[in-house]
Formats: C-alpha cells, structure tokens, sequence
C-alpha cells in the first residue's frame, strides 16, 4: 500500500517538480480531498448533500491580512445543490472556511529551505486561528530524499550529501512545529510529513520513501494519521 496518494507520485513522474509551479500542490490537494470525501464519513455525508465544499489556493482573510491557502473546505454559498451523478464534492468558493491545509516542499538546500518553510507553517496556523478559532489547520511538508535534484531554475545538478541526515533533520524541524489540541491558543490541529526520492532528471523513477528516516504507519505525521486526525476534528467541531 501506498503511504500517500499515488495520484501525488503519478504527477511527479509525468512532469517533475517545478519550485514556482503550483500544479504539484494542486494535485496533492485533490487527492487530499479525495480521501477525506472517502474516510471520513461527516465529511462525506455532508459534501453529498452540497453541504461542504472545496476549494483551492483561497485568499482567506482575517481582519486586513490575506493568506494564500493551498486547500480550503466549508460550507457553500446559500443555494447550492449536491454535486452532480460521479461527483464526490463541488469545487467552489465556500462561504466560510472550516479546513484549511497549507501545503509545503523542501526539495533541495535543505537545512536553509526548512527554516523558511517551518516559519511558513507556523504564520499559516496563525492566521487560520485568527480568521476562526473553530477552524483547523493542517499541514503537509514533502521533503526530498534523493541524492541529487536538478532545479530547472539553476544550470547545475545540486547533491545532497548524506541524504538521510538531511530527512531526519526535516523530519525533527517539522515535528517542532506548534500543535494545538483544544480551540485555544495557536498550533496545526493535523500535519504531515511526506518523504519523496525525485532528481527531476529521471522522472519515472520519483517515488515515495517507505524506510527509515521516513515516516512510519502509526506515527502522528504518517499520511493516515493526518487524514483521520482532520476528520477526527471535523466531525467535533461541527
């Protein structure tokens, strides 16, 4: 079994990784939602009924600050009605946001990049808090294993030296991040930690990372994990 959706790999191996593309997040995103339609049966019986939504890189706004989020869910615009035969969930603009998942990579210059991305992390909990104190956040961080990486914005190939080193020391940064249990204070309600191997050289061979340092079945980052977590929230909070 996959530790993550094969949809995200498939992209990967058809058409790399581009830093300033946000076609790699967008799939991630479906597939996200996907399993959250599938595994979670609130969220499910509700996205049936037109009563839940979906929508992706949302402008959410709290007070005069905008955030730019991967991936949102809440409740429709008045008058919406459920999703056509063969359509698990509309893609629309929610009237407010109840999930929101901020999504995150760090492929290369790995000790500089996840410093950026876990300050990332941290402002986007903020702001969801700040928007709603009732609305979860989630986070993904994929990090990039292999032992090269060819950047289509530098001429040169970049190698990692000690790659599992580089894993571990993403891996211990993330689990840093601030999480919040209850509805007070700040911190993500769900992350993950995905471990791709890609040198966007030899795209057919990207693939997840399954063995040590990489994010074992059971552990609170593991991609299961994530999903019950956001659907374990969802269901209490409404």
């Amino acid at each position: 079994m996959s530790p993550a959706p094969d949809s995200f790999i498939a992209h990967l191996c058809a058409s790399g990784y581009h830093p300033r593309s946000d076609k790699h997040s967008n799939v991630l995103a479906q597939a996200i939602v996907g399993d959250l339609v599938k595994h979670c049966p609130r969220i499910r019986e509700r996205a049936a009924a037109g009563e839940l939504v979906h929508d992706l890189n949302f402008t959410l706004r709290a007070g005069t600050a905008d955030w730019n989020v991967d991936l949102v869910l809440g409740p429709p615009q008045l008058d919406t009605q459920p999703p056509p035969a063969g359509t698990l969930i509309h893609r629309q603009l929610p009237s407010n946001v109840q999930i929101a998942v901020e999504l995150k990579a760090v492929m290369t210059e790995h000790r500089k990049a996840v410093k950026n991305r876990k300050r990332d992390l941290e402002a986007h909990h903020e702001h969801v808090h700040n928007y709603n104190n009732n609305a979860i956040a989630g986070g993904v961080l994929i990090i990039n294993g292999a032992a090269t990486f060819k950047s289509p914005l530098r001429p040169a190939l970049t190698t990692h030296k000690s790659p599992d080193k580089l894993i571990a020391h993403c891996v211990n940064e993330f689990r840093s991040v601030a999480v919040r249990g209850g509805q007070t204070g700040y911190g993500l309600e769900a992350k993950c930690a995905l471990v791709v191997n890609v040198d966007n050289v030899n795209l057919a061979t990207a693939c997840y990372d399954t063995t040590a340092p990489a994010i074992p079945v059971g552990d609170p980052l593991h991609y299961d994990s994530f999903i019950r977590t956001l659907c374990e929230f969802y269901t209490r909070r409404f």
